[in-house]
């Protein structure tokens, strides 16, 4: 049998989505662990598996549409977010009228929440959840003819409607799952305009983040994972973390197959000091940059100064606002000068730091609140931001909030881009407002003369200076060039 994972390009006449995380819309690619975690399995298990990843390649769109021309996989994987919906029912239905008898399954936070609208007909399965151990034995039941009743983590069309059996309990031992077969993925088109190394690769480190914020989306694994359990349990997951000698075990490996650097993806890598100063000690050796996402109070001098004699390039800190009233009503749990801190830390130790603001991640947002935000930002001369309009996807305390109080401008969740759409609007601080405002936080951060010039004094090298550059160009394009609009799922 042969199974292959299918990245598409885009469909819906919006944008290439950044999948790894599942939030945004995309401007460079990351390898999908989403799918590279399940594919690894069923290799090890003797299937013959494929991952395409159109959406990627430099002529995806005509490569993707000879592919379907030709014949197949017996069956057809896609890993699907929220702002990919529309394009991977496309997807599917074009192979699906290309090759009759291919069977189709997806994974991933999107069909995990709703899996009605993707179950049509019963050529099509839902894995809910995790899918790297609950997908391969999905595709043994196919195999043998058995069907999918019974297997946990499984939604699928039977007889009589829809079916979503009980749901598969998060991976105990981390451990357990293999390490991603990378060779299964062309790396190539893959990089992080931050960190110049090639070729580039993603992991994880561990699973779920134990904060308690209203708005928060993890990646998209981890997001998968939390609405599966959230829908049993009615809070999050416990977390996961790999040991520190399975984390520098992969490392080694990643440096002993040649890549460069690697983006770690966790939603919070920095947990226990002692666990990070381990695996930093394990890894110093191996001449890797790398990248981490880390909460402000969890950065100390000891770690940071670890991190950085291993490696560590820059850390990307969820400040979101520096106002302590906002940051309170979304129940981020930190105060403010944490993240000023945690700040002058990693400066000290000569790790980059980029910041993720968010505005209108509750009603205590003012134009004053985010202008004042904005302030800090600027003085904390921090070099790089992202700036994102809080988008409350389903699933998120934030959500129910919104539509209990009437703030979702179109009544309801759609696809937006965060970095320039707003789907959010208070009776004091409008949608329309919001747009104005983080399209004006961009243009003053990044396209200053001075912003420009600093870029370009931290380029290593052509193959670097060309990553910025294409950057760049796609962000220039997302944010200023373009204007997408909102997709219902129907679409």
């Amino acid at each position: 049998m042969e199974i292959s994972f299918v990245i598409p390009p885009v469909l819906d006449n919006t944008q290439d989505v950044d999948r790894c995380f599942g939030c945004n819309y995309s401007i460079y690619f990351l390898p999908l662990l989403g799918a590279l975690y399940p594919a690894t399995v069923l290799k090890q298990r003797g299937y013959s598996v494929s991952i395409r990843d159109f959406a990627a390649e430099r002529d995806g769109s005509k490569s993707f549409y000879r592919w379907v021309s030709q014949a197949g996989p017996d069956i057809c994987c896609f890993y699907t977010v929220f702002l990919s919906q529309a394009t991977d029912r496309k997807a599917r239905d074009l192979i699906r009228a290309a090759r009759p008898g291919t069977r189709f399954i997806f994974a991933g936070p999107q069909p995990t929440w709703d899996s009605a609208p993707f179950l049509d007909r019963d050529d099509t399965f839902i894995v809910r959840g995790e899918p790297d151990l609950t997908l391969p034995a999905l595709v043994l039941a196919l195999e043998k003819g058995v069907g999918p009743a019974g297997l946990a983590g499984i939604s699928y069309r039977g007889a009589d409607g829809v079916v979503h059996n009980p749901a598969a309990p998060p991976i105990r031992d981390l451990d357990t799952v293999p390490i991603p077969d990378r060779s299964l993925l062309d790396h190539r088109p893959y990089y992080n305009p931050k960190l110049p190394g090639k070729p580039h690769t993603a992991m994880l480190a561990s699973r779920g983040c134990s904060a308690q914020c209203w708005y928060c989306v993890p990646n998209s694994l981890s997001y998968a994972r939390e609405l599966e359990y959230k829908r049993e349990h009615g809070l999050k997951p416990p977390v996961r973390q790999h040991s520190a000698a399975r984390v520098i075990e992969e490392m080694r490996q990643i440096a002993g197959e040649g890549f460069r650097s690697v983006s770690i993806i966790d939603d919070q890598f920095l947990w226990k000091e002692d666990r990070t100063v381990e695996i930093c000690s394990g890894i110093r050796d191996l001449g890797l940059e790398w990248s981490c996402l880390a909460r402000a109070d969890r950065v100390t001098d000891r770690a940071a100064e670890a991190m950085a004699a291993a490696g560590c390039a820059y850390v990307d800190l969820g400040a979101e606002s520096f106002d302590q009233r906002v940051l309170d009503a979304v129940k981020k749990g930190i105060r403010a000068e944490a993240t000023e801190r945690a700040v002058r830390i990693l400066k000290k130790h000569g790790i980059a730091v980029e910041l993720n603001i968010l505005f209108g991640a509750a009603p205590e947002e003012t134009e004053e609140t985010i202008q004042a935000t904005l302030g800090e930002v600027r003085r904390l001369d921090v070099d790089y931001v992202l700036f994102s309009i809080a988008n409350p996807f389903p699933g998120t305390e934030f959500h129910d909030a919104a539509k209990a109080n009437g703030w979702l401008a179109y009544g309801k969740y759609v696809p937006v881009d965060p970095a320039k759409n707003a789907i959010i609007s208070y009776p004091h601080l409008s949608r329309e407002r919001l747009e104005e405002l983080v399209a004006r936080a961009y243009r003053r951060h990044y396209l200053s003369p001075g912003a420009l010039w600093r870029e370009l004094k931290k380029t290593k090298g052509p193959s670097d200076f060309a990553s910025k550059f294409a950057t760049g160009v796609r962000f220039i394009k997302r944010n200023f060039l373009s204007r997408s609009k909102p997709v219902t799922a129907g679409e």
